[in-house]
């Protein structure tokens, strides 16, 4: 189903270039004539701290007033952290296979002290006695999975401590579509798993004047209500304010409707196996018309699931349905960092709180995501290096961590005695998650 891994073309560790980069030179003149400036060059990201628009933000406190939710507070607190530190299901036989080995292992240690024959009643406790001892320690070293039920009181416990860190990373990932192809208008917007409905509030930060239709799926009918009854400023007596707002539980059995944009945020994790997070990715990828999105927690789990959605649909035949890795990878080889098993490929995203229970403050999340495009990739797209972890700053020289074009993972030392100024000023200027303006 996958590519097979490729080591003769993947550097697995970070490597040091033997050769000088410097800045694109079809910038050249730009930054000459002072339009571009190194702090703000065009590889930086514009979106450094989101928050949650005052009308939205408006409309969850009289909500989470109307329904007493500030009692709920250190249960949100408690979801969220569970949601974080989740780890993938396990997959069909992964539980039977280690049940089988750790029983041959405590089998053998158990008959091996044994030095007489055994009648059929002390061979049938024995066996049990191995049975009990095989089921408690698989009952402590097998992660039990499960997805989670969004009742009334879970939605709102989600909403007060999700809805802000979600909207950031949504701007943040939407932001790459805005600034890279700043003259697109989505006519249409699917969104899998919409929950509180961040997506919707983040795709009208850019096109509200634009999207004629919001096509929501989530099993979670309160949710449903939730996200409403946010768009109806927390009032039911208010009018949706949007007349294409399509909400449902499921996604439709069979349709040839295509969606501008196509969002999957946090929602693979609640499907019990990789076929079935697979069959979803097929499907919302025959949904799309422009772009998918998939965007997971920053963990090595979260990563895992954007990495073989990644896979999954750079991996399909040759033809209409064909797509490349729009962002953050600027290559669509198999992807260097999934290689190491160490660390997941991953950003972090300010944002500011939502002002309840208390005073906001100033937080961050890691994520990791990928924007899949219909198409080729054209062959005018720069394909500048990712900045993939925060570069360290010193004085006089800066050092970069890149994912490049030919699907890499390098190292640069920018310093001032071996870069001219611009190129120096720029690598010193860009932070995780920027690409670098560099050939």
């Amino acid at each position: 189903m996958f590519r097979k891994l490729r080591y003769s073309n993947i550097s697995c560790f970070y490597s040091n270039y033997t050769t000088r980069v410097a800045i694109d030179p079809t910038l050249k003149e730009n930054f000459d004539s002072k339009e571009f400036k190194p702090r703000k060059h065009p590889g930086t990201n514009r979106v450094k701290i989101a928050t949650v628009p005052p009308d939205i933000q408006k409309a969850i406190k009289i909500i989470l007033e109307d329904n007493g939710a500030k009692a709920m507070y250190q249960e949100g607190v408690n979801l969220s952290n569970y949601l974080r530190s989740r780890k993938l299901p396990p997959e069909e036989g992964e539980i039977d296979e280690k049940a089988a080995k750790i029983h041959q292992t405590i089998s053998q240690r158990t008959f091996s002290k044994i030095n007489k024959e055994l009648t059929p009643s002390e061979l049938e406790n024995l066996n049990k006695t191995v049975q009990n001892k095989v089921f408690n320690i698989l009952k402590k070293n097998v992660y039990r999975w499960g997805n989670v039920n969004y009742d009334k009181a879970t939605c709102l416990q989600y909403l007060m401590v999700r809805a802000a860190p979600e909207y950031a990373i949504l701007v943040r990932v939407l932001d790459e579509i805005s600034k890279r192809n700043p003259d697109y208008k989505p006519r249409s917007f699917f969104d899998f798993g919409s929950g509180v409905g961040t997506g919707t509030w983040a795709v009208n930060t850019y096109w509200k004047n634009e999207i004629y239709e919001y096509f929501c799926v989530d099993t979670s009918s309160d949710m449903h209500d939730l996200s409403r009854l946010i768009l109806c400023k927390g009032k039911d007596n208010v009018e949706m304010p949007y007349k294409g707002y399509f909400q449902r539980q499921f996604l439709p059995a069979s349709s040839d409707l295509k969606y501008s944009i196509v969002l999957s945020a946090y929602s693979l994790f609640e499907l019990p196996s990789m076929k079935s997070r697979l069959e979803t990715v097929q499907k919302l990828w025959n949904k799309t018309e422009d772009y998918l999105i998939i965007i997971e927690h920053g963990s090595n789990a979260g990563f895992q699931i954007v990495n073989e959605a990644r896979e999954f649909v750079l991996n399909l035949p040759e033809g209409s349905n064909k797509g490349y890795a729009y962002s953050p990878c600027p290559n669509d080889n198999v992807c260097p960092r999934y290689m190491e098993h160490e660390t997941p490929c991953n950003f972090l995203m300010k944002y500011e709180s939502l002002p309840f229970p208390s005073k906001s403050d100033i937080s961050a999340e890691l994520f990791s995501y990928v924007i899949l495009k219909k198409g080729t990739r054209p062959p005018d797209d720069p394909q500048w290096p990712r900045i993939v972890r925060a570069p360290i700053v010193r004085s006089g020289h800066t050092i970069c961590r890149l994912c490049t074009a030919q699907g890499e993972l390098k190292e640069i030392i920018f310093s001032k005695a071996k870069f001219d100024q611009t190129t120096y000023r720029c690598a010193r200027s860009s932070n995780w998650g920027d690409v670098l303006p560099v050939k």
